[in-house]
């Protein structure tokens, strides 16, 4: 009789997928990349989403829900099979903790964490709460005075705001890049930070096709040790007008477009069984991701295109 790996490995070289799941909440609006049956996710993953019960498996598991990981683990799923476990992403989703952890970064704007020390910033700066994501939240004072006329209780930190060139997007896998998108602001509010403070940031996405690491290697480098508990993540960076990179934020389960997840498969595979997969199986996978990115295009021509 086969060994589990044995089942797999064979099952890959005839071409077969889905021998990694991958928990996925439904709520984030975002999340439609993976979930959706128009996109190749769920051919090359098993999907748990958040309503399904899920037994224990040996099968290895990708985290993009700490909710759904939390609940197959209590039900007796190996917790030592889970990629992106949840302490590591926990690291990232504080923007206090993860500003404290990179405050003597060369690539972190200046930042203060309490209404008391906002003074000795350099002012516009921009004011965020914790633990939340798309911008939502975030205010921009003009001036110390500005600030002190605010309720600032609901802001963790206070960061020096960046005039900015550019923006872009870093997915990596263990301090490999495996993607980059262009961020650019889709609207004026967006660009100035100047909308509502419960709105969220609105951003247009374009694949870059070129070298995507062109110097930002010690950048990637430095944050990608700093977490190197995490396996999957992103590097939002803003380019100031000086040409100077700065690391705005990080995230564990950034929007999973043009085919990410498939590049997200082959480096797991590879992690966890410590195999290459079939060039056939890779054939397939690589159809998949070309597949999800006209897809991704196809989606919406005006926030999706291609450098």
């Amino acid at each position: 009789m086969l060994s589990l790996n044995e089942f797999i490995l064979e099952q890959n070289v005839q071409g077969e997928l889905k021998k990694l799941a991958l928990a996925v909440s439904v709520d984030m609006p975002d999340n439609v990349y993976i979930y959706e049956s128009k996109y190749n996710i769920s051919k090359i993953f098993e999907l748990y989403t958040k309503n399904e019960k899920v037994e224990a498996s040996d099968i290895p598991v990708f985290n993009y829900s700490n909710e759904k990981i939390e609940r197959i683990i209590k039900n007796g799923y190996d917790k030592n099979i889970v990629y992106n476990k949840i302490d590591a992403k926990q690291n990232v989703s504080s923007k206090s903790d993860w500003h404290k952890l990179h405050e003597d970064s060369d690539f972190t704007p200046i930042v203060a964490y309490t209404a008391h020390d906002i003074k000795n910033l350099k002012y516009p700066i921009v004011a965020k709460p914790d633990n939340r994501y798309a911008g939502q939240g975030i205010a921009v004072f003009g001036t110390y005075e500005d600030a002190l006329s605010a309720d600032l209780k609901d802001f963790a930190i206070f960061s020096e705001k960046i005039d900015i060139d550019k923006e872009f997007r870093i997915f990596c896998w263990n301090g490999k890049p495996l993607m980059q998108v262009n961020r650019i602001p889709a609207n004026k509010e967006t660009k100035t930070l100047s909308k509502p403070t419960d709105d969220k940031l609105k951003f247009n996405y374009e694949l870059q096709s070129d070298s995507i690491t062109e110097g930002l290697e010690k950048l990637i480098k430095e944050f990608s040790e700093a977490h190197s508990d995490l396996n999957f993540y992103s590097i939002d960076i803003a380019l100031s007008k000086s040409g100077k990179p700065f690391v705005i934020e990080m995230s564990s389960e950034p929007g999973p477009i043009f085919g990410i997840m498939g590049h997200v498969y082959k480096e797991m595979y590879n992690d966890y069984y410590d195999t290459p997969l079939s060039e056939e199986a890779i054939n397939k996978i690589d159809k998949y991701i070309k597949e999800d990115i006209q897809t991704t295009l196809d989606s919406d021509k005006e926030r999706f295109t291609i450098k």
